[in-house]
């Protein structure tokens, strides 16, 4: 951009110098055709002059003598005067262009002078402004190449933490999770021993662990809802096993029923 400001600055003061340098031209030949048409004209005078004396000398017979030659001296005299006339004409109007073109070559020069400087001083600020905006956009642009390469960076940083912080959190997890599943199991074999010390009521006999198979579960008796299972259950009797190892009167007591009933439902877990 700075280079194509120079190129039109530079430019167009070439074209105003030449046209000045033309206009120079233009004056000089104007003077030059106006000295050439002062010669011609002079010339033409003296034509017309020695053609005027032709013609008294060809009257000169019809004429005495003393007119003829005062006519041939009034010729001369007249001509003379109007070479004089002619001479000082031309020499002013020469003058005033000499010294037009002087004046104006000396303006012109004044004015080139002014420009050239004029120029000078606008490419210096040009190139003062050019210099000052590429250092400018070379130090954006450095500090810009810096930033982004710490943000590279600290990205990069980032990355690397979380992923072992997520590695960290999945190996936590999966110690956790085999925690829980060892506790779980844990609490199994607990429940499960701690089921098979509880002796069933009514009886010196432990009873088993609580039965899942709807084939084998309490319920699976005829008369023994989910809330009679939750009494026997309280009881400790949880399974049918243990229904048919206790007697008639805790399970009457547990679930609240006659003895009579309690027997069917022991002769049911039997069958």
């Amino acid at each position: 951009m700075f280079d194509a400001q120079r190129t039109a600055v530079e430019q167009s003061q070439q074209l105003l110098e030449q046209g000045m340098a033309t206009q120079r031209t233009v004056d000089t030949m104007v003077l030059t055709g106006l000295k050439w048409q002062e010669s011609l004209q002079r010339h033409y005078l003296e034509i017309a002059q020695a053609a005027t004396h032709g013609s008294l000398s060809a009257m000169a017979t019809t004429l005495p003598a003393d007119d003829a030659t005062e006519a041939h001296r009034s010729v001369d005299e007249s001509f003379e005067q109007l070479k004089r006339t002619h001479a000082a004409v031309y020499d002013a109007l020469e003058r005033e262009l000499e010294q037009g073109v002087d004046s104006a070559d000396e303006r012109s020069a004044e004015f080139v002078d002014a420009l050239d400087d004029q120029t000078d001083q606008l490419l210096e600020m040009t190139e003062t402004v050019e210099d000052r905006t590429v250092e400018t956009v070379d130090g954006f642009a450095g500090h810009l190449r810096d930033q982004l390469e710490r943000t590279q960076k600290l990205q990069d940083r980032l990355e690397e933490q979380l992923e072992r912080q997520t590695g960290d959190v999945e190996a936590l997890l999966e110690r956790q999770a085999e925690g829980i599943e060892q506790f779980q199991q844990q609490l199994a074999e607990q429940a499960e021993a701690v089921t098979r010390e509880i002796p069933i009521q009514g009886t010196d006999e432990p009873h088993t662990a609580i039965e899942t198979d709807p084939e084998h579960t309490l319920e699976s008796v005829e008369g023994i809802d989910a809330e009679t299972r939750d009494k026997l259950s309280a009881a400790g009797i949880a399974t049918v096993d243990d229904l048919t190892r206790a007697g008639p009167e805790a399970v009457a007591e547990a679930a609240d029923i006659p003895e009579s009933r309690a027997e069917d439902w022991i002769e049911q877990a039997k069958a």
